[in-house]
């Protein structure tokens, strides 16, 4: 019975191996260090309705202020 990994006794099997764990590594690397930071999601729906709509008033909640 063969093992599930004796497909790396073959040289080239291996370095593609490696190669690929390598770039694994690097873009978890590179997500971590750049889109780490979390991103504020605010209900707009008013706004984008007005948008889709075509209304010319701008929102009531600009008004307000």
């Amino acid at each position: 019975m063969s093992g599930h990994f004796d497909f790396l006794k073959k040289p080239l099997a291996r370095e593609i191996a490696v190669i690929v764990l390598i770039k694994l590594v690097l873009l978890l690397g590179i997500r971590s260090l750049w889109f780490d930071a979390g991103v504020d999601v605010k209900d707009d729906g008013t706004t984008v309705g007005q948008h889709v709509l075509g209304s010319a008033s701008p929102p009531l909640e600009k008004n307000l202020k």
